[in-house]
């Protein structure tokens, strides 16, 4: 006799549910256990570098600050352990990281089997030393996957040039921009989307925009509610 082996219900309720888009309020590590299978996972995490600006006042603004950004390796191992078993057979990985922070993300991430260290050059210069440092251009994104497939289109180039273009409408510190996270969706067959950091939920936004179906968890439930309204407005950036 065949058994059929049944994952217990997910002991939290959806904070935003519509059309395949589902959002939970929690520590992601409390609900990763309970989802099925997944075809991309998409995401980006806190770099552990305490994100703060000097830009507008000379000194870096607390309001600025991501809480425990600082606290990183053993919180993407947690994840990255939990979120193994949930991939399909053929999946892919997005994981952005700062490039100072590679050291620490590589081996995370070479569970599956690494393809490229991508680069997104944001056209302009963000966050940090305004006085001392070379600014910040590029953010990396580590491509890896279960195991290779190909992509859909042409053989694109590792130097993603997405602008993040006019960040006054952003509602998080590190927000990347909508196009990026459609084009990294579009390079996969259609199926399931993860983010388990969801922040203010860009890749629900693209998931949507591209007719996937995605879930995304974030343990802020400023930022859910942040995420659920930009799902329901249709914004664009």
């Amino acid at each position: 006799m065949n058994v059929i082996e049944t994952k217990p219900a997910i002991p939290f309720k959806p904070y935003h549910e519509e059309a395949g888009i589902v959002i939970y309020n929690a520590d992601c590590r409390q609900v990763l256990p309970f989802l099925p299978k997944f075809d991309l996972l998409l995401t980006d995490p806190p770099y552990g570098n305490n994100y703060s600006t000097g830009y507008r006042q000379g000194i870096y603004r607390p309001s600025t600050r991501i809480t425990g950004d600082l606290l990183t390796e053993p919180l993407l191992n947690d994840v990255a352990e939990l979120t193994e078993p949930l991939l399909n057979d053929v999946a892919a990985i997005y994981w952005f990281a700062a490039p100072d922070r590679l050291d620490i993300v590589l081996p995370i991430v070479k569970r599956w089997e690494l393809v490229n260290v991508l680069c997104w050059d944001k056209g302009n210069c963000t966050a940090g030393d305004l006085e001392c440092s070379y600014g910040k251009q590029w953010e990396a994104c580590v491509f890896a996957v279960t195991k290779k497939h190909p992509l859909i289109g042409t053989r694109d180039r590792d130097i993603l040039r997405f602008s993040r273009g006019n960040t006054s409408g952003y509602v998080h510190p590190t927000q990347k921009p909508v196009s990026l996270f459609r084009y990294l969706c579009s390079r996969h067959e259609k199926g399931l989307i993860l983010d388990p950091f969801m922040g203010s939920g860009t890749t629900l936004v693209a998931a949507k925009l591209e007719g996937r179906k995605a879930v995304g968890i974030e343990i802020s439930e400023k930022y859910c509610e942040i995420a659920a309204n930009r799902l329901r407005q249709g914004v664009l950036f």
